[in-house]
């Protein structure tokens, strides 16, 4: 990872992302850059915006970083998901760090459009903060569904935090649930021949993974199977794993695909910190 994209609305929540850009860019050797856009609206709104320019550029460089950390400063007039997304195509940028939602209907449906048109008009990881980054990432949940986006998920996660304690949770359920009526004994018999099975996928995917990585250092794995709703699922793992780091898909198909369709409870109120790749 070479260089990390920081947006920092120089509100409270901003010294949560620039502590864990900072913490992240300091343990990778990354290069940083501090970008702050200011809305545009109308005529009057943008002379004020850009007035406000100059002050915006100077509150990003208050922020203290280490003396050995490169740091690069970027302020804007227009609009943030698009101008976000456009700078970390122009920057190379091989993650975006942006901060957790505000507790405001407006604030949240703002955030909403600003995280998804990030991840949908550029192809770097998307890491939305919602906790002061004490020490790098310790343990982290990836919830995969092996399509194509959950794996670059898992693998940006494995970026990101090369040596926290992996847990990779698979989701499933019984298909056709109305249609299907099986005794208990039946039931049970399904439920282990489903289970072993995607098992068997997990490992396969796992060796998979490990082969295209054999010259890096894998951190600890450990694979989750539940058989429930995938948001009831994804959400008793978390409670009781208590992870700093969630991974997710944004696009695809079976997790993947719900993830993209019920986005608002994970990126506007993630269980912790939230990983999501396009």
């Amino acid at each position: 990872m070479r260089e990390i994209l920081a947006a920092i609305d120089l509100s409270a929540q901003a010294e949560h992302v620039f502590g864990r850009a900072v913490q992240l860019a300091t343990q990778h050797g990354a290069e940083l850059t501090l970008a702050h856009i200011a809305a545009h609206g109308d005529e009057a709104e943008s002379s004020r915006a850009e007035t406000g320019l100059a002050r915006a550029d100077q509150k990003l460089r208050e922020y203290s970083a280490p003396a050995e950390l490169k740091v690069n400063y970027r302020v804007a007039i227009g609009n943030p998901a698009h101008e976000i997304a456009a700078l970390a195509r122009q920057t190379g940028a091989d993650l975006i760090v942006l901060g957790a939602h505000r507790e405001s209907p407006i604030a949240d449906l703002f955030f909403q459009t600003t995280a998804y048109y990030i991840l949908e008009g550029c192809d770097a990881p998307l890491l939305i903060v919602k906790d002061p980054a004490r020490d790098p990432y310790r343990r982290v949940l990836a919830a995969i569904d092996f399509s194509p986006c959950a794996k670059r998920a898992l693998r940006a996660a494995v970026t990101i935090a090369p040596q926290a304690e992996f847990h990779v949770l698979h989701v499933y359920e019984t298909p056709y649930p109305a249609f299907i009526l099986f005794n208990e004994e039946e039931l049970e018999e399904y439920r282990r021949e489903r289970s072993t099975k995607i098992e068997l996928d997990v490992q396969e995917e796992m060796r998979d993974f490990l082969t295209c990585h054999a010259d890096r250092s894998f951190p600890e794995v450990k694979t989750l199977l539940e058989r429930d709703d995938v948001d009831a699922g994804i959400g008793k793992a978390a409670k009781r794993l208590k992870p700093d780091l969630m991974a997710m898909g944004m696009s695809g198909r079976g997790l993947a695909a719900l993830i993209g369709s019920r986005t608002e409870e994970y990126l506007n109120a993630p269980f912790c910190d939230l990983l999501v790749t396009p």
